[in-house]
């Protein structure tokens, strides 16, 4: 989540906030907040789901991607499922997670809250070849594909059956919790595909405690202060005792097998269960498509007033629900019925229908929950994938209620070393199919870099590397990559890069390089304060869409909540200037997509800490109305000379008029500190903006470009060219053009 600086945000001038809204609270000035302001313990109260994907915090150690489980008909248990080592890490009675509340949660690992039944630790699920050793390098990341892959997770109503292999056996289980005259038990339900090895897996182990062989099928674990029984049932398993850790064997079959293992704190217990002989119900009964468990909300939206050609509407979200999930909201796609799928930081994918013209009524539904922050979604052949801190995600809706009944793992190679910043944002595509995100600094190879996953999700590699905390990228039609980084250290203000396969775009600490590098690969462009003090996604206008616009780079502000046109510099396409649309977003604007069933761009961000943004969230579609936007629609830089192109015919009198423009260049100091001054090109060691003088402006014969004689232009780091005239209708022309000049 990029920290923002954004003194003042009261003049919404085309999106409309929910009367509901405390502008007082939502305007408190960014100098008077404090850590305590960001104190917000609303995510302890929310209805997760029946799971939760998370890193997680216990006695025994940090998971990095870990699924805490709900069990039992009443959630009497939950069990914590590690993804990377395909085990079971942990499993407690009497609570779920202790979910914080610091900066809304999104940077504080939860905790299990219950009695603890068994701890595992981090261990290696299933063994390989007889080995048990953990073989990972720094014992970081996903175990290798030929001893075990993660798979995915179904939802059938509230229980959750896990997917993976484990030498190249498929393995479906299903964790679940019962009573028997009061006492609560565990159960493990797994079903094996047929192996010609023998398979061993770890099933319960407690610190400090003594594990005892009773018979093939009985175990028991004891201290002074508990016992813990397991039991197993089910044709060729048996139950091993290696290093007080109890172990599952299943001999080879060439059948399938359903086994379930019980753990309870006593043998009358599980002689009780054992007793029914009820009959063990495979996990692929709950893989088709199971009940929906969530209601569908209404809201309406707002249809807002054109303004210079623009208007903003606004499509309400449902802040006050049954669940009390909060509306952080991270990105957004179509699907091809015309509905949108809308994802929330805190792990919601909502299906959205009824976005038409009047907004009048907009229908909710939690397609899915429980993932590990979402800051990205694309999709993709009718399909939602999601960005998460663990994976992609990609989301299937087997029966067609409108809920995600298979949560696939599509891949999930990049690493999680448990950073609170360390978020992985943005989904984009390339032509040829291949997935983009960018990944925030972090101690690991992954940290502070574009990856790119092939399109078959069989594969993950580092594209471009030394980024802080990027929070916004996009993918051009051309597939330039483009990313949007935070001001910080050895990033002296937010960039723009187009970036290129193997370059280095200036943050230090994740070059990821032999030798420390001396320079960087110039932005795009940098983007002044005033204009973008923390940058989110770029997208394109498609052809032939917005008039003049149509086929330009759109940038989003995060902190600003507003969007730019981004133009190419015609003379020097590597670099690029941005001008202002009109109209602010009720939240920070993250993500940008256009509606291909209506043709607007509909726009989607969140508040973090250190910000004004009116709401958690928003929803809000930018249309174009037709008509003049008076501004500019291209520029080119030459020695001595600047020309623009407007839409629209000027003014000639004081289009000609050189008091009608200011131009000031500047630069700024690549360095470990926090961002930069604005230091002068002319005289380095000084701290300001060079004022720059404009000879002469001349109008060429179609009276929409104006070339200006710039005698002193050179190469900055940044140059800001304002312009207040006329246009041949009177109309007002006033705002300002502000871009890098990398070579002249």
């Amino acid at each position: 989540m990029a920290i923002t600086i954004l003194l003042n945000q009261a003049n919404y001038s085309l999106g409309q906030p929910d009367k509901s809204t405390s502008a007082t609270t939502a305007m408190k000035a960014v100098v008077d907040q404090v850590e305590s302001d960001w104190i917000d313990g609303r995510w302890s109260k929310v209805d997760v789901g029946p799971f939760l994907s998370s890193t997680i915090n216990t006695i025994s150690g940090r998971v990095n991607k870990g699924i805490a489980i709900k069990v039992g008909n009443k959630e009497q248990a939950t069990v914590c499922f590690n993804t990377e080592l395909l085990s079971y890490h942990s499993g407690w009675a009497g609570g779920f997670l202790t979910l914080k509340s610091r900066r809304f949660g999104l940077t504080d690992w939860p905790d299990p809250k219950g009695e603890m039944i068994f701890i595992n630790g981090n261990h290696v699920g299933w063994s390989h070849e007889s080995k048990w050793k953990d073989p990972r390098p720094q014992k970081r990341g996903s175990l290798p594909r030929q001893w075990g892959k993660y798979l995915g997770l179904y939802r059938h109503g509230k229980r959750v059956v896990l997917h993976y292999n484990i030498n190249d056996t498929t393995i479906l289980e299903s964790p679940w919790a019962g009573e028997v005259n009061g006492e609560t038990y565990l159960s493990r339900t797994i079903e094996v595909e047929p192996s010609s090895k023998k398979l061993s897996n770890l099933i319960a182990s407690y610190p400090n405690s003594n594990a005892k062989h009773l018979n093939s099928n009985n175990a028991k674990i004891a201290n002074e202060s508990k016992e813990l029984w397991i039991r197993v049932l089910g044709q060729d398993a048996s139950i091993s005792i290696k290093n007080d850790r109890v172990n599952l064997n299943l001999a080879p079959s060439q059948k399938k097998r359903v086994v379930k293992v019980l753990y309870s704190n006593s043998k009358e217990t599980l002689d009780q269960i054992t007793n029914q002989k009820k009959p063990i119900v495979p996990p692929s009964n709950f893989t088709q498509g199971g009940p929906g468990i969530w209601s569908a909300l209404e809201t309406s939206g707002f249809v807002g007033k054109i303004k210079n050609s623009f208007a903003i509407d606004t499509i309400r979200l449902p802040f006050n629900n049954p669940w009390n999930a909060l509306l952080f909201t991270s990105g957004h796609d179509f699907l091809n019925d015309q509905s949108a799928l809308l994802a929330t930081v805190h792990g919601d994918i909502w299906r959205v229908t009824g976005i038409d013209k009047t907004l009048r009524s907009v229908k909710w539904t939690r397609f899915a929950t429980g993932l590990f922050q979402p800051l990205g979604l694309k999709v993709v052949n009718n399909r939602g994938y999601v960005i998460c801190r663990d994976q992609i995600t990609r989301l299937h809706d087997f029966n067609n209620d409108g809920e995600a009944d298979y949560y696939e793992n599509f891949n999930n190679d990049v690493f999680a070393s448990g950073g609170g910043h360390s978020y992985n944002t943005n989904l984009e595509t390339d032509s040829k199919g291949n997935f983009y995100f960018t990944k925030c600094a972090e101690g690991n190879p992954h940290g502070g870099t574009v990856l790119r996953v092939s399109a078959d999700g069989a594969n993950l590699e580092v594209y471009a590397t030394g980024f802080r905390n990027p929070n916004g990228m996009g993918i051009s039609p051309q597939d330039t990559v483009t990313v949007g980084d935070q001001q910080g250290g050895w990033v002296p203000e937010t960039r723009i890069d187009a970036t290129r396969k193997g370059g280095f775009y200036g943050y230090i600490p994740m070059h990821h390089r032999d030798k420390k590098p001396d320079s960087y690969d110039a932005p795009f462009t940098f983007v002044p304060r005033v204009m973008d003090n923390s940058a989110g996604s770029q997208l394109w206008v498609p052809a032939n869409h917005w008039g003049a616009l149509g086929g330009k780079l759109i940038h989003l502000s995060y902190g600003r909540c507003t969007a730019m046109v981004g133009m190419t510099d015609l003379s020097e396409k590597t670099q690029g200037a941005m001008i202002s649309l009109p109209g602010r977003y009720l939240s920070g604007a993250m993500r940008g997509r256009f509606n291909p069933h209506d043709g607007h761009m509909y726009v989607s961000g969140l508040r973090g800490w250190q910000t004004s943004a009116v709401h958690d969230g928003c929803f809000q579609r930018l249309r174009f109305a037709g008509g003049k936007i008076r501004q500019p629609t291209s520029y080119s830089t030459h020695p001595g000379k600047i020309e623009i192109t407007f839409d629209t015919t000027l003014d000639k009198k004081l289009a000609e008029d050189s008091e009608s423009y200011s131009l000031e260049q500047w630069n700024y100091l690549w360095s470990s500190q926090y961002g930069s001054k604005d230091w002068s090109i002319i005289n380095p060691k000084k701290n300001e903006r060079d004022t720059v003088t404009i000879q002469s402006a001349k109008l060429k014969i179609n009276n929409k470009t104006v070339v200006l004689t710039v005698p002193n232009l050179s190469k900055a780091m940044q140059f800001e060219l304002k312009y207040d005239m006329d246009d041949s209708q009177g109309k007002l022309v006033r705002g300002s053009l502000a871009g890098t000049i990398n070579k002249l």
